[in-house]
């Protein structure tokens, strides 16, 4: 379902980005904050801040999800609280048109864009 993104990860640009969802730009996208919300009907899952990190195909981009509570180690331990931004992997996961919106000033500030994309 995910992989993980280091924060500030460095990455090229991609020009096959068709322009309704840009890269590196800010949105939200409906992502299960937990095992148990995973397991139920995706319209249900919560809309979450992230950055577009590519587009993958006609109507699938690549998202990393800022939310450090999801954040792990890179070794996939589960973070503690106080752990540096620098030591931080945020999910990420692929997403269609439909599950994802524009990230507007009012539903909240994230943390810095996250670039890159390790798969």
């Amino acid at each position: 379902m995910s992989a993980w993104l280091p924060e500030g990860a460095g990455r090229y640009e991609d020009e096959d980005n068709d322009g309704k969802f840009p890269d590196e730009s800010p949105v939200e996208v409906r992502y299960p904050r937990s095992k148990q919300e995973e397991q139920t009907d995706r319209e249900q899952w919560p809309w979450l801040p992230g950055t577009i990190v590519e587009q993958c195909g006609p109507d699938e981009w690549y998202v990393c999800i800022e939310v450090r509570e999801l954040a792990v180690l890179q070794d996939g331990r589960r973070a503690p609280r106080g752990t540096a931004s620098r030591n931080l992997y945020y999910p990420c996961c692929f997403r269609d048109g439909a599950e994802i919106r524009p990230r507007t000033a009012s539903s909240g500030a994230a943390s810095a864009t996250r670039r890159g994309a390790a798969r």
